[in-house]
């Protein structure tokens, strides 16, 4: 699958923050426009995309030979591309959204709004062989590295802050270096808002438990 971005001219108004965002130095600003003018350098990983004010980027997939098809952020299963039969999986998966790190979903999505949300250490997923019935179903999914990652709090504080958020459950891991429930209860007291927490604690061998150890 090829992956990359594809900017709404109409929308975009040539602010320049996504040029910014973009550390492969793929777009430019051209006669007061956002444009790709290296798709070569273009990662398709999307750090342009919460840089936009407008929303005026969205991903572009190309399944086999295929035409390209927009895919914007948040958007539910029925407006992605139809499966290639050749290349298609079981199909049992309950991602509802793309893109999943933190740092790539807009604060304002529609994913967000009213949602019960997983926030989610990177690692989990490879520990936990039932991430997707247990876990991810019904919610909408945040997933980062506390280890690695900059900024979670005040990214987390600025979308509990713009959305209704019902519910937020956290998946951490056992290792020391892992503090997602503090990034929560961090985010959740700067946002002003009462959100329900739910602390799971999971370690290497897929065992996961209620609370912080």
């Amino acid at each position: 699958m090829v992956r990359g971005i594809v900017i709404d001219e109409f929308k975009c108004d040539g602010c320049g923050l996504c040029v910014a965002a973009c550390h492969e130095g793929a777009l430019a600003v051209v006669d007061g426009k956002a444009r790709m003018v290296r798709e070569d350098f273009c990662d398709g990983l999307g750090d342009c995309l919460p840089a936009c004010p407008q929303g005026a980027i969205a991903f572009i997939e190309l399944c086999g030979c295929e035409s390209p098809q927009v895919i914007t952020p948040g958007a539910p299963p029925s407006a992605r591309p139809p499966a290639n039969p050749v290349r298609a999986g079981p199909g049992s998966g309950e991602l509802r959204q793309w893109p999943v790190k933190i740092r790539l979903v807009p604060a304002s999505s529609p994913i967000l709004k009213g949602a019960d949300v997983l926030l989610a250490a990177d690692c989990s997923a490879f520990a936990y062989s039932r991430m997707h019935e247990d876990l991810i179903k019904g919610r909408a999914v945040l997933i980062c590295c506390p280890k690695f990652d900059t900024g979670h709090v005040e990214r987390l504080a600025e979308m509990l802050s713009l959305n209704d958020v019902r519910s937020l459950t956290v998946v951490r891991m056992t290792v020391p270096c892992c503090s997602l429930d503090k990034v929560a209860r961090d985010a959740a007291a700067a946002s002003g808002k009462d959100v329900p927490l739910r602390v799971l604690t999971l370690d290497q061998r897929g065992y996961l438990e209620e609370g912080a150890r």
